[in-house]
């Protein structure tokens, strides 16, 4: 039964949800926004507020106001604080699938409600989604354009989206993200000081690009830092009295009123960094240890570097102490975090505390919710030291009792001299104003100076150059990327910024050097069988991670990049050295071995040997040459994809060895046979953890499917890879390479209808115009067309026509086997490179009766050429030497065309409708309406398979 919610109820939300009442300033801001649906455009509040509880507030409006925007993105740029958030809003998930409490329950019912599915099962109330790039094929979080949903993520990844260039995101999946990105938005940046370039970019699209009505509150950027600059004339919301009032104020009066007092000590080393470096962390050491001794249970260091931090981490071996940056593979991260995340929360009691030091980077300087007892950190600018105080006595527990211990703040003196390439003269700046003397950092404590004098002591912040239609002009062709194509980097980090974007680092064992001598097609096919994923790729910066693939000239040894953990800190010089160690970066079927670093480029994903080393303590750390543990398989199971187990001892410990495919072929036995005796053999033994997991699905599914993947140049070069048929979840493979094998056999007529019905409730969803919807249905009835190539058809049917004469849509083959592909694919005579979404415009293009059920033509051609990506403005040629004639028939209508039909070259028409829609539409508007039918594709996919499983 449909609840009415109003705003009052957000305090019973919050205590169903978390156990806890609403700040007074959070019950506020929600009784104004669901009054007016309009956010504050800056919240100014202090560290310590409950800042992340707005998106807590952000889900609840949705449920009160149905124009409240339905995607909630997060931006924040420290990857532990994305994560911790993340944590958070899946349990906000969690409480609203569940829907115990009355309140909750409605407002997921009400969330539902904003979704249409054509049928099955109701869809999640909230969907949440850390963005990550690097993957291709991880775009879970882009299930659903009219779906409610919150995604957390850095500047880098969100910025990069919405400007067409998606760090990392394959070039066929750019518009989707951009499209998704500039409609239904409220982008909460967290701790803005850090990303101004980024806000102010942000800003002008929403004043001139996006093409949304001023008063549509449907699209909205809410700025929040406890240092947010100068607000000018735009709407601010602000602590309020009864924020600081003990009696109403609560837990927040008492956050805001503690002491944090602070000694100042400088380090007297050489200019030389490494040695200044080794100072500031035996140094750090040891007031850790003194801090220990004097009472001090939960002890914090927070260093400039990463390798600051783990010379720390290394010195501290005789007292317990963690490493936390932002550079480590997120599952190992995340368990490191979920085992302290009772330790270290705020409002814990304290009087069982064993003692620890938790030694960290600017990974934990804003919005982490841990909550220290005391801290010793390196200097930085002003606004950094009161984000790293904010984790000291967080709850105000020790203050209130009247013993608060003293902290600590060094620097090294070389450093007196500025020019820090994180936080240039504002580090020594601060450390004059700061002066000798005792200070104390309690929020309300710390008097601040005002005008120019604060402005030298804050973290200088670049101008974002000015946006400008030609830069939409460019960035908007994503097939293929024109040659003046600018570097998005300043508009997200500021002009004068090295571009600080992150490549993605994946370890397998599998990954050898025989494999990677062995070739491209060899070594992705491998890959293929079981993807890198999220969970385990490591961001490094881009100049680091070139620098550790040097081979250095015999004799000599390169010095590692030093890394920060800011998206723009990356001091950066020039690389030396001539050879490269060789490396796999990762795109799908396009995956291609790298033997020169400098081919590498922001946002790709790179997967290394683990005998290349690179991980120490769980943190980047280039001068190990320890092997680095594998993750694939538990980064497949976290990530929720279909069930995959390769056969290689090294990662089978505590099994027997599996059986080779060489030995298997000289004994005349079958590879499925040999697979399944070893792993009825391997479930016996009963092991533990993800591995013992894995071996139970597998054994038990009679359906799993057993791949021959080569492993190096020889014939006896090759392991097993066992694919489990049915997924941990649903995970649609969007790649056009790939897309059509699915693993389940998919009638064409049946998949066009299905594509037409999601479309038509996907778009009508949106709140799109009825026009508009019927155009984007009718692309989804005739996207697929031009699949009746009958030598498409033998593709899909393993290189054979079919022998009832069905059309497929889908094939049986998955899209893990890339051997079976390319085998059906040659059996089959069709081209490769060949694009069937051409063919489906040619068969369509002149059919009078279609062309009169459409309101813009124009569009309905535009979305089925672009719904694998291309034509935006360009699409691929392929040679086509045998042409065919291929013939379709729908209902009473037959459609005709040739294989042949030009429609690639340049003036075909493809590209010059393409623009006339950029004008007619705008980029963003575009880019929304193929999104919306290229979700419809997903689903209608993803549902396909659920009911052939079933």
């Amino acid at each position: 039964m449909s609840t009415t919610l109003a705003s009052s109820d957000f305090g019973a939300f919050m205590r169903a949800v978390h156990g806890v009442d609403p700040f007074p300033w959070q019950q506020r801001l929600v009784d104004e926004i669901a009054a007016t649906g309009w956010w504050p455009e800056v919240c100014d509040l202090p560290t310590g507020a409950g800042k992340t509880a707005t998106v807590d507030a952000a889900v609840f409006l949705q449920a009160v106001r149905h124009d409240a925007p339905r995607r909630i993105v997060f931006v924040v740029d420290r990857r532990v604080v994305v994560s911790q958030a993340a944590v958070r809003a899946r349990r906000l998930a969690a409480a609203l699938r569940a829907a115990r409490d009355p309140v909750v329950a409605a407002v997921a019912e009400s969330l539902r409600a904003r979704t249409r599915t054509p049928a099955g099962r109701a869809p999640d109330p909230l969907t949440v989604a850390e963005l990550r790039g690097g993957i291709v094929r991880d775009e879970t979080w882009a299930m659903r354009p009219d779906a409610p949903a919150v995604l957390l993520s850095t500047v880098d990844q969100v910025g990069s989206r919405l400007l067409f260039r998606g760090y990392g995101i394959s070039r066929g999946m750019r518009p989707v993200h951009a499209g998704l990105l500039a409609r239904d938005c409220l982008v909460l940046l967290d701790e803005v000081h850090l990303a101004r370039p980024f806000a102010d970019t942000v800003a002008a699209l929403r004043r001139r690009y996006l093409g949304i009505d001023p008063d549509d509150p449907r699209w909205q950027m809410v700025e929040l830092s406890a240092t947010p600059g100068a607000t000018g004339t735009r709407r601010v919301f602000r602590l309020g009295d009864d924020d600081l009032d003990p009696t109403t104020g609560g837990v927040l009066a008492r956050r805001l009123s503690a002491s944090k007092p602070v000694v100042l000590e400088e380090v007297v080393s050489r200019k030389d960094p490494a040695d200044r470096r080794e100072r500031v962390a035996r140094t750090a050491a040891d007031r850790a240890r003194r801090l220990l001794r004097d009472g001090a249970r939960t002890v914090g260091v927070i260093v400039n570097r990463v390798d600051t931090a783990r010379q720390v981490h290394a010195l501290l071996d005789d007292v317990p102490s963690v490493l936390v940056t932002g550079r480590m593979r997120p599952l190992e991260r995340d368990q490191l975090l979920g085992g302290l995340g009772e330790r270290l929360r705020t409002g814990r009691e304290r009087r069982d505390d064993e003692a620890l030091v938790v030694v960290s980077t600017q990974a934990l300087e804003a919005g982490a919710d841990i909550d220290l007892d005391a801290l010793v950190t390196e200097c930085a600018s002003l606004d950094s030291l009161r984000q790293r105080f904010g984790r000291v006595d967080r709850d105000g527990w020790l203050s209130a009792a009247g013993s608060p211990p003293t902290s600590v703040v060094l620097i090294a003196k070389p450093d007196l001299d500025g020019g820090d390439p994180v936080y240039g003269d504002a580090m020594a700046e601060t450390w004059r104003w700061l002066g000798r003397e005792e200070r104390d950092f309690g929020p309300l404590r710390l008097q601040l100076p005002t005008g120019g004098d604060l402005d030298v002591l804050v973290a200088p912040h670049p101008i974002a150059p000015l946006l400008l239609p030609s830069h939409l002009d460019r960035w908007c062709q994503t097939s293929t990327t024109p040659d003046a194509d600018p570097d998005v980097a300043p508009w997200l980090h500021g002009l004068g910024r090295e571009a600080p974007a992150d490549v993605n680092v994946v370890w397998r064992a599998d990954v050898t050097a025989d494999l990677l001598s062995a070739g491209d097609a060899v070594a992705a096919a491998l890959l293929t069988a079981c993807p890198p994923t999220n969970s385990e790729a490591m961001p490094i910066p881009l100049a680091a991670v070139r620098r550790w693939l040097l081979e250095p000239a015999e004799g000599t040894r390169s010095e590692p990049v030093p890394v920060a953990d800011v998206e723009a800190g990356v001091e950066v010089d020039g690389v030396g050295g001539k050879r490269t160690r060789p490396v796999l970066r990762w795109a799908g079927d396009a995956s291609t071995v790298i033997t020169d670093a400098g081919q590498l480029r922001p946002g790709d994903t790179i997967v290394v040997p683990v005998t290349y080393g690179g991980v120490s303590a769980g943190s980047w750390d280039p001068t190990s040459t320890n092997p680095v543990v594998d993750l694939g398989h538990e980064a497949q199971v976290v990530s929720r994809r279909r069930p995959v187990l390769r056969l290689l001892p090294a990662l089978l410990p505590g099994l027997p060895d599996p059986p080779r495919p060489a030995d298997v072929e000289a004994a005349g036995e079958s590879h499925r046979d040999a697979v399944a005796a070893w792993l009825d053999e391997a479930d016996a033994i009963g092991v533990d953890g993800v591995l013992g997991e894995l071996v139970r699905r597998l054994a038990a599914d009679t359906r799993r499917r057993v791949t021959r993947v080569a492993t190096g140049p020889g014939e006896e070069d090759a392991m097993y890879v066992v694919t489990s048929r049915q997924p941990i979840t649903e995970d649609v493979d969007s790649e056009p390479e790939t897309s059509s094998f699915t693993g389940t056999a998919v009638g064409l007529l049946q998949h066009l209808g299905d594509v037409e019905t999601w479309a038509a409730n996907l778009a009508g969803a949106c709140g799109l115009p009825d026009t508009v919807v019927a155009d984007v249905a009718l692309a989804g009835r005739l996207h697929d067309l031009g699949k009746a190539d009958p030598r498409f058809q033998r593709m899909l049917n393993e290189g054979l026509s079919p022998s009832d004469g069905r059309l497929l849509a889908k094939s049986a083959v998955p899209a893990a086997d890339r051997v079976a592909r390319e085998l059906a694919r040659r059996a089959s005579g069709y081209p490769r490179g060949e694009r069937h979404e051409l063919l489906s415009v040619a068969l369509v293009r002149n059919a009078t009766a279609l062309r009169d059920q459409a309101t813009d033509w124009d569009l309905v051609l535009h979305l089925v050429a672009s719904h694998h990506g291309w034509a935006r403005p360009f699409v691929p040629a392929a040679s086509d030497d045998q042409p065919v004639d291929v013939v379709v028939e729908m209902g009473d209508l037959t459609l005709r065309s040739s294989s042949d039909h030009g429609l690639a070259r340049v003036d075909a028409g493809i590209a010059s409708r393409f623009w006339r829609l950029v004008r007619r539409y705008g980029w963003y508007e575009l880019a929304w309406l193929e999104a919306i039918l290229r979700l419809a594709d997903h689903r209608a996919s993803a549902a396909e398979q659920e009911v052939t499983d079933a």
